[in-house]
């Protein structure tokens, strides 16, 4: 049997055959405070052949395969979100509350609670059950393909803002089942900030991604991002109609002048 979540599900049955059930889950988090209570009528099984620090170091390796293949960069192991995903995954093997608020936090506050100053958070969680047990890289491999199939848990996953992660696996001493926490982050420290001063006797309008913005005469606004994403103004007054883009880093500074007549993006 599995389960899996993801942070910013589907359940799959048990079932039973020649006396094996095999259950994973996989899960994705929306700002939800359901859990599961996880009870079993079996016998734990004891013949699992598991290194839990081996299986988190699988899931890593295999998650940045994944991102190398759609040409994104790899996400590196982050002390603060290891210690996050280690309690987390410890709680649920303690408990058996299963979900993103078992424990009556949220991933970001777990994260803060263990030292992460973050931009961006996001957590995938995942259970495996097997009667038969489990050996160390094929429980590795269930929970990064469960969340692989999960639309949810691969955004988490692709997400090319993020730089780092942490994970870890624990299992439950009363059920058998094992638990799977994924973070990912961001770091606060990573942010991009930039200016954009409007120098111009003209109001200014541009966007960023799906925001419009409008920037009136001697007015500076400054922007804190966790994505980096273009910035598009909007020239409708130039006789071409030409468009200025700009792709900022942290720390860039833009001003709209007018010269010969047209509005024009300066930088520094």
């Amino acid at each position: 049997m599995s389960l899996f979540r993801g942070y910013i599900r589907f359940l799959c049955a048990p079932f039973l055959f020649v006396c094996v059930m095999s259950m994973p889950a996989y899960s994705q988090f929306s700002e939800e405070d359901d859990f599961e209570l996880l009870e079993s009528t079996e016998k734990p099984t004891s013949s699992d052949n598991v290194d839990a620090s081996q299986v988190a170091k699988l899931i890593i390796e295999r998650t940045n395969d994944f991102r190398e293949k759609k040409e994104l960069e790899p996400v590196e192991p982050n002390q603060e979100l290891n210690k996050t995903a280690q309690y987390f995954a410890d709680y649920m093997a303690r408990t058996d509350r299963y979900g993103h608020g078992a424990d009556d936090q949220r991933p970001s506050e777990r994260a803060k609670n263990h030292g992460y100053e973050y931009c961006i958070v996001s957590e995938n969680i995942g259970y495996q059950y097997n009667s038969t047990g489990f050996d160390t890289k094929p429980l590795g491999r269930k929970f990064v393909q469960g969340w692989k199939n999960s639309p949810e848990h691969r955004k988490n996953m692709l997400n090319s803002a993020v730089t780092e992660t942490g994970v870890a696996v624990a299992k439950s001493e009363k059920t058998g089942h094992w638990y799977a926490v994924q973070m990912f982050g961001r770091p606060k420290s990573a942010a991009i900030e930039f200016r954009i001063t409007n120098e111009s006797e003209s109001d200014v309008s541009y966007s960023i991604g799906d925001r419009s913005y409008e920037l009136p005469p001697r007015y500076i606004r400054t922007h804190t991002s966790c994505r980096p994403a273009p910035v598009k103004f909007d020239f409708p007054e130039n006789e071409e109609e030409v468009d200025a883009t700009v792709e900022p880093s942290s720390g860039d500074q833009y001003t709209i002048v007018r010269a010969d007549g047209e509005l024009e993006v300066q930088s520094k």
